[in-house]
């Protein structure tokens, strides 16, 4: 039989203590690690959304110069719904549409749905519109029947609710705080039914 060392048939304090110490980097890793995977998936969560309501406006706007169609040469810009902001708010003024019941409203919940007045849900996404009239160089109207528009979609960094009844020149001065999708298109008076 040989002898036995005294302390051989365990593990030692300082052992022990170095190998919490590497678990515990471990586990500090893999917190850190969820952390940043959960702020990336937040933010392509909220990129994703916001394209879904610019598109979703895009479509609307199409929609609605559909009901701008100048009857006999009688200009009828006015029967639009946001269209007609092109001559009341002109460029550079960026606006909030106005709600149209059925139809749209700025304001969306975290999912995109719009929020009509009355309803209890967390505005998460807000719309701002701006009109242009293409012009030539002086000035004057290059294509009456043809209006850009950009659209912004916006949200709180900080993953909060949103005012958006919030002055868009705020929003403007304020990048840190809101991220924003913007699309552009144009949208054309129907010439079909002249």
């Amino acid at each position: 039989m040989s002898a036995r060392r005294p302390g051989s048939g365990g593990y030692t304090l300082i052992e022990v203590m170095a190998a919490l110490g590497v678990l515990a980097l471990g586990a500090t890793g893999v917190v850190a690690l969820q952390k940043a995977t959960l702020i990336s998936n937040t933010n392509a969560r909220n990129i994703t959304v916001a394209n879904t309501i610019a598109m979703t406006w895009a479509e609307r706007l199409r929609a609605d110069a559909l009901q701008w169609n100048d009857p006999g040469g009688i200009p009828d810009l006015a029967d639009t719904d946001w269209v007609v902001t092109t001559s009341t708010q002109p460029f550079p003024i960026k606006v909030a549409p106005a709600p149209v019941l059925g139809l749209g409203a700025p304001s969306a919940d975290v999912i995109g749905t719009d929020i009509f007045a009355g309803d209890p849900s967390a505005a998460a996404f807000c719309t701002h519109l701006r009109f242009r009239q293409f012009t030539d160089t002086g000035g004057g109207p290059l294509w009456r029947s043809l209006v850009r528009v950009e659209i912004r979609v916006l949200w709180e960094r900080s993953g909060g609710r949103i005012d958006c009844g919030v002055d868009p020149a705020t929003v403007d001065a304020q990048p840190d705080r809101y991220g924003a999708v913007y699309l552009t298109t144009s949208v054309r008076r129907n010439t079909s039914q002249r």
